[in-house]
């Protein structure tokens, strides 16, 4: 979600140090994961995602697994889902980006 918004390439040792760039990104002021995640919140962060936004969030992800490769870090696979456990990051942003150049949009 942040990657929309702003850089993010920092793995954090807690899954609630993701909120601060959460907050930071959206304007937002969550002091727990579970207040982020419910539903109306988390369709309240949604609205604020722009078309550009998801663009941009796709050259984001795209550097990100370029820097990983580049630094040697191991892709894993788990469910078709590939990731990095050192640096997480999923390659949900390739869909995306595949829908968009379909599409016409990039």
């Amino acid at each position: 979600m942040v990657l929309h918004k702003e850089n993010c390439n920092a793995h954090t040792e807690h899954r609630d140090h993701y909120l601060r760039n959460v907050n930071s990104a959206f304007g937002e002021r969550f002091s727990e994961l579970s207040t982020y995640k419910e539903e109306s919140n988390f369709k309240r962060i949604l609205r604020k995602i722009t078309l550009d936004d998801v663009k941009a969030a796709v050259r984001r992800a795209n550097s990100i697994m370029q820097r990983n490769t580049g630094n040697g870090l191991r892709l894993l696979e788990h469910r078709g889902f590939k990731y990095y456990r050192d640096n997480p990051s999923l390659t949900v942003h390739e869909s995306v980006e595949k829908i968009l150049k379909e599409c016409g949009l990039i």
